[in-house]
């Protein structure tokens, strides 16, 4: 992560630099602007995983589950700014393309043999308000305060059916995105940009039972405590109309 975060603040100064030399035939103005990015997703998140199956022994069973994914990732974006006295407000839709796909694998008890937990995303959409200064006529650095909406898949597996409920849950989830980003100008119309964003979903329990013929008819129950986070750093190609 903290590599990931370097590399996007080398990319900054890069562009700051030739912006720089730009400076004196091109700068960022007030207006409708639309644009590419790519850049880097991170998925990464914590919560609970607990078993009951009262004759195989494990009543109340709780032992902590953590994730991490990191995918290459797109997107597009459209928004409207306006820059006066030194400030620049922007507000802007976005959409978000990657897949993160997490799959771990563990055991419940010493004995019993692995169990597969997956949680999968494929991309988010979203708004976001864009508030910061203007250093220079063709340099905007700005706070992002944003929201994305996003679908998460959990499927938990147990092909020794050791514990007979299962989980293939899918819901939806919107969450608080902040983030902070850097815009240059490169002509009168193009300009790049960078920017890092973090959108932190909420904590979402999923419960599951069924009944376990392994165990002499007992009723098995499966519940996730799933709570993750979304890590994203973009390199952005913007065209102001």
């Amino acid at each position: 992560m903290k590599k990931n975060l370097l590399v996007s603040l080398c990319l900054g100064t890069v562009f700051a630099v030739a912006a720089d030399a730009n400076a004196s035939t091109c700068q960022i103005n007030s207006g409708a602007y639309a644009g590419i990015s790519a850049g880097i997703s991170a998925l990464t998140g914590s919560g609970e995983f607990n078993a009951k199956n009262h004759v195989a022994g494990f009543d109340n069973l709780t032992q902590p589950n953590k994730f991490s994914k990191t995918s290459a990732g797109a997107g597009l974006f459209a928004g409207y700014g306006m820059k006066f006295s030194g400030f620049w407000a922007a507000a802007e839709l976005f959409y978000q393309f990657d897949r993160l796909n997490s799959v771990n694998k563990f055991k419940v008890i010493s004995y019993i043999q692995d169990k597969k937990l997956q949680t999968n995303s494929t991309g988010a959409y979203g708004a976001a308000v864009h508030l910061g200064f203007v250093p220079s006529n063709n340099c905007i650095a700005y706070a992002i305060l944003g929201a994305e909406v996003r679908n998460f898949k959990v499927k938990f597996s147990d092909s020794a059916r050791d514990i007979a409920a299962t989980i293939n849950k899918k819901y939806t989830s919107i969450a608080f995105t902040p983030g902070l980003g850097v815009r240059f100008s490169l002509t009168k119309n193009i300009s790049v940009r960078t920017e890092y964003k973090y959108a932190m979903h909420r904590s979402k329990n999923i419960t599951s039972s069924a009944t376990n013929p392994n165990a002499g008819g007992s009723n098995d129950t499966l519940t996730l405590k799933n709570a993750p986070k979304i890590h994203s750093f973009n390199l952005g190609l913007v065209y102001s109309f």
